[in-house]
């Protein structure tokens, strides 16, 4: 293998590994579809995950504009005056008070009465603080930040905020992706070494743009998160592969304080599985869990609210699956409408969880006689 070969596929494999987002594991990212007004699901879980992080591949080419990393406030207020936070490396926890001076941020962690849990962006916390500094309480504040995650109209402006504030930035990294893989080697084949050199200095200029308008997005789009967008500037400079996928890097701190069901919400998405799957967690906590059912009835009634601005009530997503390929099934699970034969009464997978019987409508609807 010649030394150029392998100099290309140890520059596909750095584009490659540019190409993931490494996320919370709390986090989930939205991929708008190409046509009508849906969103795929893609949960950091399900592909690598470590103790805190997960990763997402983005499309390894063009930039990956459909992209919304989005995650749900850290802290839930509870009805008796607690909080839960939930954290990636277990379940809720339950902390009995908190303070103002219980609250810290640091290194991407927040952290609240010595517990702590991994953010995606200071955006998280800056909306905290801003309650805060407005002389809300705790428990106001936390709230507040969960009826914003959840509001489609907010949600809406984000994206469209986002949409115009980094359009650029999705045209730079295809750009400086075809002159680094395609266009210096073939200037340097058929033009010489003076055109190859010519090019690069222009490709790299391109990335002191890429740098100048992330250091822009810190400065006036997204303040809070100044920090981290003028760190991702800086390596932006000096690192093609990073500036080539700026876009994408950028867009956590964009949707930050977004929650899923928002963002769904907010294009009328209203039949989409995972937030049917969202809505029966809500309905159906987990037995034996008193931290899910605190958490389920404190986000019970925002996220009533969320629906109701689209004429969707919770209900509407406590269906009965459809048995039709399984009529021998009588039983199912309202949780994760898993079916069971009629020797089985509890779901295991959730905690024991009592099955709902199909109904004798639906039971000789699916009689294939």
């Amino acid at each position: 293998m010649s030394a150029f070969t392998e100099f290309v596929l140890v520059a596909i494999a750095l584009y490659l590994w540019e190409s993931t987002l490494w996320l919370p594991l709390r986090g989930v990212v939205l991929r708008r579809r190409w046509r009508g007004k849906s969103w795929k699901i893609l949960d950091p879980r399900s592909y690598m995950a470590g103790k805190d992080l997960g990763v997402v591949p983005m499309l390894p080419f063009p930039t990956d504009s459909r992209i919304a990393p989005c995650q749900a406030p850290p802290l839930v207020a509870t009805a008796d005056g607690g909080f839960l936070m939930e954290i990636a490396s277990g379940p809720l926890v339950l902390i009995k008070s908190l303070e103002w001076n219980d609250l810290s941020e640091k290194d991407h962690y927040l952290t609240a009465s010595g517990i702590r849990t991994r953010t995606t962006s200071p955006r998280q916390v800056d909306l905290l603080r801003r309650s805060k500094n407005r002389g809300f309480g705790v428990e106001t504040a936390v709230t507040r930040a969960w009826r914003l995650a959840l509001s489609p109209a907010r949600a809406e402006r984000e994206w469209r905020k986002w949409k115009m504030v980094a359009g650029p930035l999705s045209l730079y990294g295809p750009v400086l992706a075809l002159g680094f893989f395609g266009g210096l080697p073939l200037a340097y084949i058929h033009l010489g070494i003076m055109p190859m050199l010519i090019l690069l200095v222009w490709l790299w200029l391109l990335m002191v743009w890429t740098a100048a308008h992330l250091w822009w997005l810190g400065k006036r789009a997204y303040p809070a998160a100044r920090g981290s967008l003028k760190m991702d500037a800086l390596l932006s400079l000096f690192v093609p592969f990073h500036a080539m996928r700026a876009y994408e890097i950028a867009s956590v701190h964009a949707m930050a304080t977004t929650h899923p069901v928002g963002l769904i919400l907010s294009t009328g998405d209203t039949e989409n599985p995972w937030l049917g799957t969202f809505v029966r967690h809500i309905l159906h906590p987990l037995p034996g869990s008193p931290e899910n059912a605190a958490f389920a009835r404190a986000v019970k009634p925002l996220l009533s609210a969320a629906l109701a601005t689209r004429g969707k009530q919770l209900s509407d997503y406590d269906t009965v699956p459809d048995n039709t390929e399984d009529p021998e099934t009588t039983g199912y699970c309202p949780r994760c409408q898993a079916r069971y034969l009629p020797d089985v009464t509890v779901c295991s997978d959730c905690k024991d969880m009592p099955l709902s019987p199909f109904s004798l409508s639906a039971s000789a609807s699916n009689d294939p006689r």
